[in-house]
């Protein structure tokens, strides 16, 4: 069966930024591997896949090895390798601006200060493109100290949340699949606002 969907998990490759914020997109990729039971991931190229099936269908998970600044690269590439156009793509990546530990699915939009989203749009052309956020906004950190919190492994309850939303990220991811973005998109931004209103209720 000819490939169907590309979902692809952003971060940087090494084991140093293992857990970190900024790889969220990675982990993301990683629980829906495991949730679809599919093969290890292996190198190809310059990115780590995995082609799995999932209720009928058949979808690659993409980790781009190129650093989060040139992810573009392999995603523009892997595109026009399968023939797919940018729509049937999920970008799963982390958002300073969400709170963390929440998820957030959208249809298109820009880049948001992401570096790379910013890189991904550069180099499709569009911004066209379904993606799933997680939130990684920290409670403690100043601006001026974001580049490191971003790169710098988690640890403890910040972890388990961290790792919990992933799960939930994957899950979505799949569900998109399987359901239509939109579908996904509704039920599980749904499931965002009413975990913000009880996150505000405990404050």
């Amino acid at each position: 069966m000819a490939l169907e969907f590309i979902i692809v998990g952003l971060g940087n490759p090494g084991s140093e930024y293992h857990r970190s914020p900024h790889n969220a997109g990675f982990e993301m990729a990683e629980k829906a591997r495991a949730r679809c039971k599919g093969p290890r991931f292996s190198r190809k190229g310059d990115a780590d896949v995995s082609l799995c099936r999932w209720r009928g269908h058949s979808l690659l998970l993409l980790k781009p090895l190129t650093y989060m600044n040139r992810s573009g690269i392999e995603v523009a590439r892997w595109l026009r390798r399968e023939g797919l156009p940018p729509d049937r793509m999920i970008v799963c990546y982390d958002d300073l601006d969400l709170p963390f530990g929440h998820i957030r699915l959208r249809r298109s939009g820009g880049a948001g200060g992401h570096h790379g989203m910013e890189s991904i749009i550069s180099d499709l052309g569009v911004r066209e493109f379904p993606r799933i956020r997680l939130g990684i906004s920290p409670d403690d950190v100043t601006r001026d100290e974001h580049v490191d919190y971003l790169l710098t492994p988690l640890s403890g309850e910040k972890l388990t949340l961290f790792e919990e939303a992933a799960e939930l990220g994957g899950e979505a991811a799949l569900d998109a699949v399987a359901m239509g973005f939109a579908r996904a998109m509704n039920s599980y931004n749904r499931l965002a606002r009413e975990k913000a209103r009880g996150d505000k209720d405990r404050d």
